[in-house]
């Protein structure tokens, strides 16, 4: 693993998988050495954002466009696709910088512990604040599990493929109000919330769904 925490995709099934899903105007996140990007570009117009300059030069023999830079500092433009396999470190920070783009669908690999927590539901050990965000902000389609040795080199965990569509547009009050509650999730809420409604006073914020949320915040709007 570099300095970046990058591993590299090296199943062609998993690369054939995921380029077959895109086509058109493709932004791919974290071009590494170009594995991916030799599938992408049969697929449509690519455009690969690499932070490592040690790819740089091999990348741009491969892709139609090469951004040298940070993913989460690229100014958005408009893209039908993105792509990518997301180191863990900066997972949530790669998935809200997403609201700020005008794409179609995204197909990103993630760990899946990461994945899991994305999609859980109320009253589950592992939802939280992740959960809640990701769920009010894309539709979340969780598609195929990829084995840690699919990678070189061979991370601690699987990963999942999911695809993301985007549904609403950011929305920083909501955000707001879902950290102060999940900040002190073991209380319950009308511990945390003045004039909270009774029939969520006895209740703490990882028990209430997406939907149970959205009417509380409503309320204190």
């Amino acid at each position: 693993m570099s300095k970046l925490g990058q591993v590299f995709l090296r199943d062609r099934r998993i690369l054939e998988y995921i380029s077959s899903h895109v086509s058109g105007r493709i932004l791919e996140i974290g071009g590494g050495d170009g594995r991916l990007t030799r599938y992408l570009i049969s697929r449509g117009e690519v455009w690969v954002v690499e932070i490592d300059s040690r790819f740089i030069q091999i990348l741009e023999t491969i892709a139609h466009h090469v951004i040298h830079a940070d993913f989460l500092r690229v100014e958005p433009f408009n893209v039908d696709w993105i792509v990518g396999n997301v180191p863990y470190y900066i997972s949530s920070p790669i998935l809200f910088r997403l609201l700020d783009w005008n794409f179609h669908r995204a197909i990103l690999m993630f760990q899946s512990e990461f994945v899991d927590k994305m999609v859980m539901k109320e009253r589950d050990r592992k939802y939280g604040r992740l959960s809640v965000m990701a769920q009010y902000y894309f539709n979340i389609t969780p598609l195929r599990r990829v084995s840690k040795y699919s990678f070189s080199p061979i991370p601690k965990v699987d990963s999942t493929i999911v695809m993301l569509e985007k549904i609403r547009e950011r929305d920083i009050g909501f955000e707001n109000f879902i950290r102060s509650i999940f900040t002190q999730k073991n209380k319950k809420l009308k511990n945390v919330l003045e004039d909270v409604d009774e029939k969520y006073a006895e209740r703490r914020a990882d028990e209430l769904s997406l939907e149970e949320l959205l009417e509380l915040y409503k309320t204190y709007q």
